[in-house]
């Protein structure tokens, strides 16, 4: 099944259609199945790593647990449940200034259960002191992402460069500067792309425990196939069309530009640029407060998609930073509670436009205009350490204002996870 296909019965799914996707009554002991399968596969894979990293003499080993629960998956205005786990585990072994390091991500979905994926990154990273003051850093990696056969679609590889470079200008001020490159290749062509990104941070800090940050970010991404052919057979024509109809508006087939043309061979770059500051000041020991600002504009290009959409803890390749351009305010408190836990609460605000995405009604029909949303999210998280792992508490609550109705919505989302912290060798 096509991406597009897949991705027009989501959207009915969540408009409040029923899909051909959704599981019944007869499918819950293969899905219970399926899910005790998985497990037992992730265990294994654990155990091994642990029999396995004394041999290897890895550094360190970290081991993850985390659990999510909201009433908006989606994050529109069809709320959908869910829950989430998320187990990773992470090690590096250190070979002079070298590292060679690993990480495993799974992902599960108890009521969407078609979106569980994996994901897999390698690497080999580099430092190089060039002073006292000075230090070079160099990594090489690769990531692959694996979907179940629904969503397989959505399975990519990618290459990935990244040097930083850090420097102090004086005992209270540090210099960063930053590139980045990466390349991911889907199972479906229309999402292929090539990124280079530059930042360049300064922090200076004060002895009135002040800290002001100021940094430049530019961003390309260029998409090399974003068009798929116009040669469409006719009893698979309704699956490049997306529905954009309401759950009581009538059948919701409303068609919207699809944005489909004959494939000649030419990409599509967007190039972005934004500017950030944070200032945060120390209030006595247990203290502190930081407000945050940023602006992004987009200096070329636009979304080659049909329409964007944020899913809650799952990636989704048309929703990135380069989808957008806006602002966002914020502000966060820090404090240290008895029995050393960490407190943090914070309020963010922001507006952004998605140049190339066009708002429409519930009943599909065009506005004319680009879609803009505002947001307003508060969050809060309790967290504890000890000298082997650490816990944490997680709540967040967002409330979307959109000039397209399907992006107006609220949302609570909540969260707890473990973590394992594990040494060997002679690092600590």
């Amino acid at each position: 099944m096509g991406i597009l296909a897949v991705m027009g019965e989501i959207k009915l799914q969540r408009r409040g259609f029923p899909s051909p996707l959704s599981k019944g009554e007869n499918g819950l002991a293969s899905f219970l199945s399926f899910k005790e399968e998985r497990m037992k596969k992730f265990i294994i894979c654990i155990l091994f790593l642990l029999l396995m990293s004394p041999f290897l003499l890895a550094d360190s080993l970290s081991l993850s647990f985390y659990q999510y629960l909201t009433d908006n998956l989606f994050q529109n205005r069809y709320a959908e449940p869910d829950q989430l786990s998320i187990m990773n585990f992470y090690f590096d072994k250190g070979f002079s200034n070298f590292s060679f390091f690993s990480e495993g991500n799974y992902t599960y979905l108890f009521q969407n259960s078609e979106f569980a994926y994996y994901v897999h990154d390698l690497g080999l990273d580099y430092l190089y002191p060039v002073n006292e003051k000075t230090a070079l850093y160099f990594s090489l990696g690769g990531r692959g992402a694996f979907y179940r056969s629904d969503f397989s679609d959505f399975n990519y590889i990618s290459f990935n460069f990244f040097s930083a470079l850090k420097t102090y200008f004086s005992q209270t001020s540090i210099f960063k500067s930053d590139y980045s490159l990466e390349y991911r290749n889907y199972k479906y062509s229309l999402f292929d792309f090539l990124s280079h990104a530059i930042s360049l941070s300064l922090d200076r800090y004060f002895q009135t425990k002040t800290t002001l940050k100021a940094e430049a970010n530019w961003g390309y991404k260029y998409f090399f196939h974003p068009f798929i052919s116009a040669e469409i057979d006719s009893a698979d024509e309704n699956q490049y069309w997306h529905y954009h109809g309401g759950k009581g508006k009538g059948s919701g087939y409303g068609k919207e530009s699809s944005k489909i043309t004959s494939l000649d061979g030419e990409g599509v770059g967007i190039q972005v640029f934004s500017l950030a500051g944070l200032i945060a000041q120390g209030l006595g020991n247990h203290i502190g407060l930081s407000l945050t600002g940023m602006k992004q504009w987009t200096l070329s290009g636009e979304n080659p998609f049909t329409y964007v959409e944020d899913y809650y803890a799952v990636e989704n390749p048309s929703y990135d930073r380069y989808s957008w351009a806006g602002y966002q305010l914020g502000g966060q408190l820090t404090a240290l509670l008895p029995w050393n836990i960490q407190l943090k609460m914070g309020y963010t605000i922001s507006n952004k436009e998605f140049p190339g995405i066009e708002s429409m009604s519930l009943e599909g029909e065009p506005s004319g205009l680009t879609r803009k949303d505002e947001r307003n999210q508060f969050e809060a998280r309790l967290e504890k350490n000890f000298p082997r792992f650490s816990v944490f508490l997680f709540y967040s609550y967002i409330d979307n204002k959109s000039n397209d109705p399907f992006f107006e919505w609220k949302g609570h989302f909540f969260s707890a996870g473990i973590e394992w912290n594990l040494y060997f060798g002679e690092r600590k």
